[in-house]
Formats: C-alpha cells, structure tokens, sequence
C-alpha cells in the first residue's frame, strides 16, 4: 500500500471519528444523559422470525400493522403482520421456538400500493373463530375466519377523502353484542401541509362506527358528539369509572390527549384533563397502583427534539409538553399527570406501547418502541433502545431493556404481546419499519402468576376482573382491545402474584350484565372462562 493511501485511509478514519463524536456530543446537549439501568432479574431470549418490513416512507406514512389473532383455536396466537408498499402482509405462527411465515393462501391479499397500517381481532360473527379488521390507505377490511381460511370484504363506511385509516379500535359503545369500530384517520400524504401545525382546523376526520347487527356500520360520529378534524394515530375504548359502559381514549398528533365519557345513550362527553398541546402517538393502559382503576399512559416526542422544531404554530400563550403522560385515575373522571413525579416522563420519540406485568411482581410495566425514520440524517444517530420500564415498590419506574435483553435500536413503531410457550410470562413482538421483526421469549422465573383466558368476542369487551387475594388485597384488570399503536394484544389477561400463593376468588363482570365467580384457583395456571359459560 503505498504512502499516500495510507494516508488517506487515516485522514478518513480520523473524520469518520470526529463525525461520530460531533453528533453524540450534539444529541448529548440536545436530549441530556440516557438514565441508567435499572436493578432487574428479567431477561428476554430472542428468537428467529422470517419478515422483514419494507415500504416507501414517502409515497406512504411511516407504521405498520402487528395483530395477536388465534387463527386455528389452539389458545397459542399467531401474529398479523402488515405488509408495506410492495409487500403483503404476513401470518406469523410459533412453531420449536421461532415464528415462521404461514401460507395465507391469498386470504389477505392486497394492491402493491395499499400498505397495511393498522389491525384488530375479534370474533365479530360470533361464530367461534376469530377475525380480523385490517385498516390500509384504500380504506377499512373485515376478514371473516371460516375455519378453513379467511373471506375479506371492504367496510363501507363515509370516509373523508382526505383522511386516511391508520388504526381500528374495538368497543359495544351500546351493549347490543355486536362490535363497534373507532378507525384513527391520519392525512393522506398528497394533502399533508406540515407535521407540527397545531391551530387550524387541519387533518384526517376519524370515524365512530356502530355495528347494525350484522357487521354493516352507521356512522354516528358527529351525533355522538366524538367528532374532530384532527390527524389522530390511535385510540382504545376501555371502562374508566367501572359502569359497565365503554369510553374512548383518543390520541391526537399535534394536540390533546382525549377522553370521552359514555353517557350510554350513542353520545359521549369530552372530560377536561390535566394536559396542554403534545404529540401523543400510542395508548397503554392498566391499573399501574393497583387502586381498582385503569390509568392511561401515552408516548410523546419526548426529550429527543429541542422546542423550536417542534413548537409549530403555538402562540406564547399555549403550552408545549414533550414529556410522556401518564394519567393516574383518581375516580369520577379525575386524572392527574404522574409521569414525572414517577420518572416517566423524559424518555426518546415514543411510538407504541403497551404494559404488562413483564416480572409478575404485581406491578404492571410498560413497553416502549421508538426511533422515527424520517429525521433528517437519521442514519448517523445512535437510535434509541426502546425502552422496558420497570416499576418498583414505590411506583417510580427505570428503564431495564438493556439488561433483560430486549433492547431494539431500530425504527420500531408497535409491539404486541402473548405467551407463546404458555408458561404464564407475557412474551413480546417488536415491528421495526424498514426492518426485521423481531420476537422475545420472557425466561421467566420464580414468582407466581395466574392467567384469565377470554373468548376473543364483543360479549368480552369491556369485561372486568377483580382477583382477590385471601389476606384481601385486590388486583383488577380489563379485556379490552387495540393497545399500543396500529396493534392488538392477546385476549389472555395476566395478573403477576409475586411471592402470594393464596387467591380466595376471581370475579368477573361483563358489561351485558353476566357475572362469573370462581373460588380457590390455583396460582400458576391459566382459567379458561369458557369452561364457566
């Protein structure tokens, strides 16, 4: 090698470093220090999949479909992938400790053009098998299961021709027993004006859908009161004061958090919260300090962007919060934003999350997916992790990914949960854009657990269940649908008991009136209510 290209060869290496800690110097000023890890024993094993996302992030929106659904009722779910522009959407199934692309036989096929962006499961026919609602640019599809294969049809619906449905969610707004959507519209591409465009009346129009009878929709959205023009990602019906009646938890880009209360006659009130204008993505939801009630936490910008790129059109007057939210239940459609007193709050640009109890300590956690694969030189970033946060004795959270082993430095945007090797530790899916999916076995340990199996039915929706312990402390979870962003979680709801073998009851509640009470169950099994029905 002669003198000169070596030379060149370390002049290149020397820019190359200066380039690499220029930009962590700047991230560094920009967004501040990463927060250590936390103290935990959970540890995730990853294991293969076969599906790489691809699409086109500018003739396209930058999400992507990830939807647990038991296609053959073995109780062990495959996962609905959607597929991008140029790309089908998949079946993902379990099988010797991988996920594997299953032949869909065209049941799902698509125009090359159309990209999947969001999807839901749910027996909508009630006739055993579960379904699927699968939302694309071209608009809203329900495939029906007949136990052989899937039969798609368009919804006819009136939707907006600006707008755009990214995701679908699942409520009986009525109780009638038949399944009620709410489809997330965004802007179609070819109308977007900016991404940071707060006051005027600008963005995709969502659509509150009521179910006829006999999955044909009405649209009810202006009459119910729940009608906005405003680019929405996702949101999730679920009961916040425990009446036996769905309400809606909305999440708008460039704008509020939303929560409307159902007056159990079509309409719904908006309630008055504690937040000012952000950008929140996805919806997580439990009752994260076991009080009875379920809590709301939404991703957001976060530390990642300085104010002046993101502040848009707000006057001096308004307020611009790029922290996450989370907010605590009081009851009586009180909520107060706990994220930062609970170290919450200052986490990278957030997309979908979710939250379990990953360690089955009693203490829900949540789930984070992260990184946006439109920022300008993204590729010279060093991208975030995602985040696990772990919660702790005093409610305070610290993210662990790191050390469990599931960190994701891709462009994730959605993650879905189920237990595939059913040993009662939620395991999790990770949708990267433009990249490989990813899935995570939980190795799981020494702590107990117990596991409530629903019908993944509208009769389901909205049902609670209250687990009490035989020294009286309470654990109260939900069966609702579409968490996180564009996605679904597995119709099984877990409840970790950490050191606690002694349960004294179960009590569950539907919201058509039905109860179910089981004495003594055994910790570290799974009741499967249909046995009770």
């Amino acid at each position: 090698m002669s003198r000169w290209k070596k030379i060149s060869l370390i002049v290149i290496g020397i820019l190359i470093c200066i380039s690499f800690f220029f930009t962590r110097i700047v991230t560094f000023i920009i967004q501040g220090a990463e927060q250590e890890q936390g103290e935990t024993d959970l540890r995730f094993t990853e294991i293969s999949t076969d599906f790489t996302h691809q699409s086109d992030f500018v003739a396209g929106l930058p999400f992507m479909a990830l939807s647990t659904i038991d296609i053959d009722n073995d109780n062990i779910d495959e996962i609905f992938v959607g597929g991008g522009i140029g790309q089908q959407d998949s079946l993902q199934k379990y099988v010797d400790n991988s996920l594997v692309s299953v032949s869909t036989l065209g049941w799902f096929d698509k125009a090359n053009d159309d990209p999947t962006y969001g999807a839901a499961s749910i027996d909508a026919n009630n006739d055993g098998w579960v379904d699927l609602f699968v939302a694309r640019s071209s608009g809203v599809y329900l495939y029906e299961n007949t136990g052989e294969g899937f039969i798609g049809k368009k919804i006819e619906f009136p939707l907006d021709k600006k707008s755009l449905p990214l995701s679908i969610s699942f409520g009986d707004i009525n109780n009638d027993g038949a399944v009620d959507l709410y489809v997330s519209n965004y802007i179609r591409p070819e109308y977007v004006e900016g991404e940071t465009i707060f006051n005027q009346v600008y963005g995709g129009i969502s659509n509150l859908l009521l179910n006829n009878g006999d999955n044909t929709f009405t649209d009810i959205t202006k009459s119910s009161g729940v009608f906005e023009q405003h680019n929405t990602f996702t949101a999730v019906f679920v009961d916040l004061n425990n009446n036996g009646l769905s309400d809606l938890v909305v999440a708008q880009d460039t704008g509020f958090v939303r929560v409307f209360k159902n007056n159990g006659d079509l309409t719904f009130d908006s309630i008055e919260l504690p937040v000012t204008y952000s950008y929140p993505m996805g919806i997580a939801v439990s009752d994260y300090n076991n009080d009875g009630l379920l809590d709301l936490y939404f991703s957001n910008v976060g530390k990642t962007l300085p104010d002046f790129l993101v502040v848009g059109d707000l006057t001096d007057e308004q307020t611009l919060n790029k922290d996450y939210i989370l907010l605590e239940n009081q009851g009586d459609f009180k909520f107060k934003d706990t994220a930062l007193a609970n170290n919450a709050a200052k986490y990278g640009f957030g997309w979908g999350l979710v939250s379990y109890d990953f360690n089955n300590d009693s203490l829900a956690d949540y789930l984070i997916t992260q990184n946006y694969i439109r920022f300008p030189a993204v590729e010279y970033l060093d991208l975030y992790p995602g985040n696990l946060l772990q919660q702790y004795q005093d409610n305070t959270f610290k993210p662990v990914e790191e050390v469990a082993g599931i960190a994701n430095k891709h462009f994730g945007v959605t993650t879905v949960v189920s237990d595939f090797n059913q040993d009662g530790w939620p395991d999790a899916v990770i949708g990267n854009l433009n990249g490989k999916l990813r899935a995570f076995i939980n190795n799981g340990g020494e702590r107990h657990w117990l596991k409530v199996r629903f019908k993944d039915q509208t009769d389901s929706l909205g049902a609670i269940v209250t687990l009490t312990m035989d020294n009286g402390q309470t654990y109260t979870n939900q069966f609702y649908s579409s968490e996180g962003l564009g996605s679904d979680q597995t119709s099984d709801l877990f409840f970790g008991l950490d050191n606690q073998t002694d349960i004294k009851s179960i009590q569950v509640s539907y919201q058509n009136g039905n109860t179910v009470s089981i004495d003594s169950p055994q910790v570290d099994s799974t009741i499967n209510l249909a046995d009770y029905q």
